[in-house]
């Protein structure tokens, strides 16, 4: 059955993913913004720090085949992923959808002089999109703020050539981000044992990071609807429509959370900062490594 979200819920995920994203700034607050992070993901995908997941995904599955005829992101917001691809000759066309028409106007601004990038305004719970024409669809960031899963599934499902890819970039742990108790427990010890100086607010000098409390359902909705709405969902729905290939989890389960508004304070200009954050990726593996915790982000990739 699909579903579909208000006017106004839907009006408040544009504003969130348009001019009230948390991408905008220069403050590193959020995990992904950090380097060691990024690296580390790279590792725990590629095998290699200084290999991206999407290097990964062209060097072991399209190498030799590009430029592919025609691809499509999912979610593109001001269309970073299209304009990075273009660097690697990725694709003939690449289009890109995503719900704010202000990251749509940004993306296609951003695009001026690479006509093979296309974008526009395009509900994913509403998509549909022709048979047989895409060689690769991307989902980055995207799918996790999907409520009509298996429409856009099944729209996808079609859309792809017979043998082409589906590759995702995806937040799959706990739907609305209900951490478990497990998840909660570890978040909070670990971050009472970082010194004060590593829990200061990066947006907020004066304050500081004290404990982590699993947010009400009431207050998602009010800042972004369609947050992780069915996140939990999306990795035992994909093998009702795909064949699933390969799924590279990277973690987050612990420091998605903890390093939120203080991940900045990691630095080589902070001495010792850096060995902390070493210690946070170490407990992480360890409690996923035990069956404790489970990875909540992962690269999956999928093929008609």
């Amino acid at each position: 059955m699909r579903r579909f979200f208000s006017r106004k819920h839907l009006e408040k995920v544009k504003h969130a993913w348009g001019a009230g994203t948390i991408w905008a700034g220069k403050d590193v607050r959020h995990w992904l913004q950090h380097q060691a992070v990024q690296e580390r993901i790279n590792f725990k995908v590629s095998g290699r720090p200084s290999v991206n997941r999407f290097e990964y995904f062209l060097n072991e599955y399209l190498a030799g085949k590009m430029p592919v005829g025609r691809a499509l992101t999912l979610g593109c917001g001001v269309g970073e992923l299209e304009r990075g691809l273009c660097h690697y000759n990725f694709a003939q066309r690449h289009e890109g959808v995503d719900i704010s028409d202000e990251a749509i106007r940004r993306a296609v601004e951003n695009a001026a002089g690479l006509p093979q990038i296309e974008y526009r305004c395009e509900n994913l719970d509403a998509l549909v999109l022709t048979p047989d024409s895409y060689d690769v669809i991307l989902g980055v960031s995207s799918i996790h703020h999907v409520q009509a899963l298996e429409h856009l599934f099944s729209q996808v499902q079609r859309a792809l050539k017979p043998g082409a890819y589906f590759f995702l970039d995806e937040y799959i742990g706990p739907t609305r981000f209900q951490w478990t108790d497990e998840q909660l427990r570890v978040m909070n010890e670990q971050l009472r044992l970082l010194p004060k100086n590593l829990r200061r607010s990066v947006t907020g000098r004066r304050e500081f990071k004290h404990a982590i409390e699993r947010k009400s359902l009431e207050e998602i909705l009010l800042a972004d609807p369609s947050e992780a709405i069915r996140s939990a969902e999306i990795v035992p729905l994909l093998s009702r429509f795909f064949k699933v290939i390969e799924i590279k989890g990277y973690g987050g389960s612990v420091i998605h959370e903890l390093l939120y508004d203080i991940a900045g304070n990691f630095s080589e200009e902070n001495p010792g900062s850096l060995d902390h954050l070493q210690t946070l990726f170490r407990v992480e593996d360890e409690m996923i490594a035990g069956g404790r915790l489970q990875h909540d982000f992962a690269v999956i990739i999928a093929q008609r």
